[in-house]
């Protein structure tokens, strides 16, 4: 972690760019660093080749497609994960994302900071 990071780094996947940067916004106000947002899964992928962040925040959905991929890569890494989506639907689809916590779109600011640091500290928050 950096000095100006105290908290770590999330990567963020997010597909709507105003959501995307209020989020961005928010997490670096809270003191994290905040990795992308990526808006495609394969851009994050390629990221993900020679970086690894501290936590993840991520649509179940991007531009190119359901986030399993990149879910199965931090999942391998051990990056605790955070979905914030608007799908509830997809927290049974998509199995890969069984053991994130989620947060259901859309949610105060407040809400989705004390579930990622419900991550920092090793509890999941339940949705």
């Amino acid at each position: 972690m950096s000095p100006s990071a105290p908290h770590g780094t999330v990567l963020l996947l997010e597909d709507e760019a105003l959501i995307a940067v209020a989020l961005q916004d928010d997490l670096e106000e809270a003191g994290y660093g905040v990795a992308g947002p990526f808006m495609a899964c394969a851009d994050a992928l390629s990221w993900l080749e020679v970086h690894q962040p501290d936590f993840a925040v991520l649509d179940t959905v991007l531009k190119d497609g359901p986030c399993k991929e990149v879910a199965l890569r931090l999942t391998s890494l051990g990056v605790p994960l955070l979905v914030y989506s608007g799908l509830a639907e997809d927290m049974n689809a998509l199995p890969e994302l069984a053991s994130a916590t989620w947060v259901e779109k859309p949610a105060t600011t407040k809400v989705l900071l004390q579930a990622l640091a419900g991550l920092r500290h090793g509890a999941t928050v339940p949705a």
